[in-house]
């Protein structure tokens, strides 16, 4: 069957891409498109009776470019790449791809910590077991160490980043026991205990807060505790979600770790060896300073410390879905990861000529350009 010529926006965009070396044909640009990962170009009315035409948006030409070096690699998108693509199309076909993905991430994961639940004896053990093999490689995640060995080498300073400590194996366990099996499976004094040792400077607060909810009736109800419900209580925060809260907390996500990946990732190696930083605009003099306060950012201790940074890791999309859920199931996660994602992006923008946003590749969700 022979293929109708390219229309005039696709055309331009083909151009576009030629003239920065790469070679993208019309039906790879309508794969893209089937899978929401390039939006539809516009199209404005020409007048009575004139009829519409398309026209090209420098975002389209940023995100085929981003597409076609992927493409042009010889690998599939990166899981990363995929999601945040899908949460910037804002179409109802790609979130529903984005809100099938995050689920089927959570469901799989969620399968293995429960380790089959049933009703049977041994379901608890295997429970714990499998929860006690998460909390192993919960550590594992934890990148603090070896970034702030890179800022500090980078800075010429040994004291520029204070040491964080080790999250606490007996905390995790707890943890991954209460979203393997729920509140049924894990006290509430169980939990303040674990919490108790690894906090002992807010010990004496949240015996105090335990005790309030004792007199108030509340004690070993988990009232106003969410995760008691375990893992399928994630799972259905991501289901009900509605279209637009959820492709915000997946770009929330996807950009914040990306702005870190930047900072921390690219920028700090080539600091430390005294390179020039890859094109952000930062002079190499400031990455250092750069560093040290996404590193000292209250959010990197909460969130990003065991976010993966780099988007082709095997844990990204577990702990990218696990992530989702808690923005939108907890009350004001999603404001205070934007604020962390605008404080980061803040660090690699120092003058105008730093593009607003490092995935500017993935342009703006549509639902946020038609608020503005």
């Amino acid at each position: 069957m022979t293929r109708s010529a390219p229309s005039g926006a696709d055309a331009a965009l083909i151009a576009a891409l030629a003239d920065l070396g790469l070679t993208v044909s019309q039906a790879q640009l309508e794969r893209w498109r089937a899978a929401h990962y390039l939006p539809p170009h516009p199209r404005e009315h020409l007048g009575r009776g004139r009829g519409t035409a398309s026209h090209l948006l420098p975002q389209t030409v940023a995100r085929a470019a981003w597409l076609a070096a992927v493409s042009r690699q010889g690998r599939a998108l990166p899981v990363a790449g995929a999601w945040a693509c899908w949460a910037a199309d804002g179409s109802p076909g790609g979130v529903a791809r984005l809100r099938t993905a995050v689920v089927d991430q959570l469901d799989r994961y969620g399968k293995r910590l429960a380790a089959g639940n049933t009703d049977d004896d041994d379901s608890w053990q295997r429970r714990h077991n499998a929860a006690e093999a998460a909390a192993r490689r919960v550590p594992g995640l934890d990148q603090h160490a070896p970034l702030r060995a890179i800022a500090t080498t980078a800075a010429r300073d040994p004291a520029a980043v204070a040491p964080l400590p080790r999250v606490d194996r007996g905390l995790a366990l707890v943890l991954g026991r209460l979203l393997a099996g729920g509140g049924e499976d894990v006290g509430e004094d169980e939990l303040l205990e674990a919490l108790c040792l690894v906090f002992p400077e807010q010990a004496r607060g949240l015996r105090t807060a335990a005790a309030a909810r004792d007199a108030a009736g509340h004690g070993g109800t988990w009232k106003g505790f969410p995760l008691a419900g375990g893992w399928p209580v994630l799972q259905d925060a991501v289901q009900a979600a509605p279209d637009q809260a959820l492709a915000r907390a997946v770009e929330l996500v996807t950009a914040t770790a990306a702005a870190l990946e930047l900072v921390l990732v690219r920028l700090g190696p080539a600091a430390q060896a005294g390179l020039p930083a890859p094109p952000t605009g930062l002079d190499v003099e400031a990455v250092p300073d750069a560093m040290t306060t996404a590193l000292a950012d209250p959010m990197w201790d909460e969130w990003g410390r065991h976010m993966p940074l780099h988007g082709d890791s095997p844990a990204w999309p577990t702990v990218a879905a696990f992530q989702t859920a808690l923005t939108l199931l907890l009350p004001g996660r999603a404001d205070a990861l934007a604020g962390y994602r605008e404080r980061t992006e803040q660090l690699i923008r120092p003058s105008s000529r730093i593009p607003s946003r490092p995935h500017v590749v993935l342009g703006t969700p549509r639902h946020q350009r038609r608020s503005r």
